[in-house]
């Protein structure tokens, strides 16, 4: 009977250290991964589900971060009639406590170029945001493929460094395949390494398509180089078109793709990164799942990865949720409804919805707020060359 109840109290002490380590990982749901059935740079960006729907799934599943894009904002306020803090009490009031925020393209272009300045509002509008809701940070990048001098660049990155300062968030600057500025991390490091609160914004899928960089350079990192984390998973070839058509329909959750997810955390985590794990999702696949499906899945996906395997996770050996009937394209449906989860299709939103149609977009509609300034194209070549 003594040998039991040992037993146990050792199996409680161990659920304990495994909650406890689960609480302790900040893992963040990317906008793209909660946002459902949008358009990526095609269409309609602003999620048709309710923002409390959306805050209080995420908390429910397990997720204690949230990162907005910059067309959502503008929906709710514009649309909603929402307000900035309104916005963020909503996300903190579900237990979300770290907000990230998105995505300026133009920012490394001249001040007197039309692109920039047509991005402007977009941009005023994610620092306004951050002052209100208290953001952890904004995220930046060269989706565009823009070619800028060392020099311009490290003046222009101090720029909107110090433009967030001025609202207490950092700057993360993403690593991306089409930017000549970024191809390998000592080249970037030379202009963004000046600025305290600006560094990197390292994704496990474009660093994996970039052949200029390896885990072995993330590791080589200062915890200060690394300003945010997104992890996802995906093919070493999808068979599929280019650069865009890939990143926005061929992600995968991690487990669920070849890429050596587990080794990117590993790499991050010997760099000192401690700060929060975004889950940035983008397939056609994930946008048709319900809302409870898709955030369940991601945040397993993220726990294989993020908990040592001898505090309960699966550690990166074999993919998460055995159980669940995944075919091979990163679909599976976990298994049960997390505690406390709302109930219901918000919206009008059923799981499974076909080609991509919101069935609860407002009227029937698709307006939205557009294509954001700056759209790549499929080959990553901007329109026009900037002056340096």
């Amino acid at each position: 009977m003594n040998g039991a109840l040992e037993e146990d109290t050792d199996r409680a002490q161990e659920v304990l250290q495994q909650q406890q380590q689960q609480t302790d990982v900040d893992v963040l749901a990317s906008y793209w991964a909660h946002a459902g059935d949008v358009k990526p740079f095609t269409g309609r960006q602003w999620s048709p589900w309710d923002l409390e729907d959306r805050v209080e799934m995420l908390a429910a599943v397990g997720f204690t971060g949230i990162g907005l894009f910059h067309d959502d904002i503008k929906h709710m306020v514009e649309e909603e009639g929402r307000t900035l803090e309104g916005i963020g009490e909503t996300i903190r009031a579900a237990g979300i406590d770290t907000i990230e925020l998105e995505f300026l393209v133009n920012w490394l272009l001249p001040e007197y170029d039309p692109r920039r300045e047509d991005e402007q509002e977009t941009r005023q509008l994610l620092l306004d945001a951050a002052d209100a809701m208290d953001a952890r940070h904004i995220k930046i990048g060269n989706i565009n493929g823009y070619p800028v001098g060392t020099d311009a660049l490290a003046n222009r990155f101090a720029e909107i460094c110090d433009e967030a300062a001025a609202v207490d968030t950092q700057v993360g600057m993403e690593i991306l395949p089409p930017d000549p500025n970024a191809e390998t991390i000592d080249e970037v490091l030379e202009w963004v390494s000046p600025p305290e609160n600006g560094g990197l914004f390292l994704d496990t899928w474009h660093v994996n398509t970039i052949e200029t960089i390896s885990y072995d350079d993330i590791a080589s990192l200062q915890p200060e180089d690394i300003t945010a984390v997104e992890i996802d998973d995906g093919f070493t070839d999808t068979g599929r078109g280019g650069f865009v058509e890939n990143t926005v329909n061929m992600r995968r959750v991690p487990g669920y793709g070849d890429f050596d997810v587990q080794g990117f955390v590993d790499a991050c985590r010997e760099a000192g990164y401690s700060g929060p794990w975004g889950n940035e999702i983008l397939s056609e696949e994930y946008r048709r799942r319900g809302m409870e499906s898709a955030y369940t899945h991601t945040y397993e996906g993220a726990q294989s990865v993020l908990v040592d395997e001898a505090d309960g996770g699966d550690g990166g050996d074999g993919e998460p949720g055995d159980d669940d009937g995944d075919d091979g394209d990163g679909t599976a449906t976990p298994d049960g409804t997390p505690e406390g989860a709302p109930t219901g299709s918000p919206n009008g939103t059923a799981t499974g919805t076909p080609n991509g149609t919101a069935t609860g977009a407002p009227n029937g509609t698709e307006t939205g707020t557009g294509t954001p300034t700056g759209t790549p194209n499929d080959t990553g070549t901007p329109t026009g060359t900037p002056d340096t």
